[in-house]
């Protein structure tokens, strides 16, 4: 797969947070300076936490009109709505901003099960393209919930129940490499050395793990820490 990533490098995980929240929140109030809507993809993990927490706060913060501005998840645990687990608690406990639209997936509260809340999702990604969606990246390589061994690289839909996750909750609700795909950006983020060998694998186009696999329809960047990239 050749194509164009591009690569931003920071010093270390706290300054990409900042700077990365800083230019979504740029990309953002200019879009829907001129747009109805914006639609943007969050991610889980302990660096796609942080990033959705600062992200909140700098939404609370600012002064321009945020209507049209949907918030997403690329994948979620199938939990209980409340749970600290869920990706979506930075954004249920931070934002403050009533006009901005967050579609959660549905949770062990909502009484369904996974399968059900898969599909719920799917029916009301239709007809929506994200704007920009951001992956985490795990060192195996995985995105989204999209684990080596456990994903479908071919699934034609928007989102998949995950059954079998190899890591903890074993049930999740996630993008589909097709969807991500559609994405008009992906960012895909990664800091500390511990995920320097999955951005040596995206860097040489490695179709072994899933996030070799990604490719946005317009922009695919990689934005990475020097503990990351510094052995790839």
């Amino acid at each position: 797969m050749q194509y164009e990533l591009e690569q931003i490098v920071y010093e270390d995980a706290a300054l990409l947070v900042e700077a990365t929240a800083s230019n979504a929140i740029e990309i953002i109030v200019n879009q829907l300076s001129v747009r109805e809507s914006f639609h943007f993809a969050l991610t889980g993990g302990t660096l796609g936490g942080q990033l959705a927490s600062s992200l909140m706060e700098k939404l609370n913060s600012i002064s321009s009109d945020l209507t049209g501005l949907h918030l997403w998840f690329s994948d979620e645990r199938f939990d209980s709505a409340a749970s600290r687990l869920r990706n979506s608690e930075p954004v249920r406990a931070g934002l403050k901003k009533t006009n901005v639209k967050v579609h959660e997936v549905l949770s062990t509260d909502d009484g369904v099960n996974v399968l059900e809340a898969a599909a719920a999702y799917e029916d009301e990604l239709l007809g929506i393209t994200m704007d920009i969606c951001v992956l985490g990246l795990g060192p195996d390589g995985h995105v989204a919930s999209l684990f080596p061994d456990h994903w479908d690289p071919n699934l034609n839909a928007r989102a998949v129940a995950i059954t079998d996750s190899p890591k903890p909750p074993a049930q999740r609700v996630s993008f589909t490499m097709e969807y991500i795909n559609s994405s008009k950006q992906v960012w895909i983020i990664a800091a500390g050395v511990a995920k320097a060998g999955a951005v040596a694998k995206i860097l040489q186009c490695d179709l072994s793990i899933p996030a070799g696999h990604v490719k946005a329809a317009e922009l695919t960047r990689l934005i990475v820490d020097s503990e990351a990239i510094h052995t790839a």
